[in-house]
């Protein structure tokens, strides 16, 4: 069985959210982001129908 992943949809939501960031394996850096990325996407799923059962 195979799968692949067909993106329908990506924009960018607006919003304000704290982030903390790696900084040398430590992660007390925070940060202020702004944007977040979204995908809408199929995951898309085949078999091989050709064996008979």
């Amino acid at each position: 069985m195979s799968s692949r992943y067909l993106e329908v949809y990506s924009y960018q939501y607006s919003t304000k959210y704290f982030s903390f960031a790696q900084d040398d394996s430590d992660y007390k850096n925070k940060v202020l982001r702004d944007t977040i990325k979204v995908s809408v996407v199929l995951d898309l799923k085949w078999v091989d129908m050709t064996n008979d059962f």
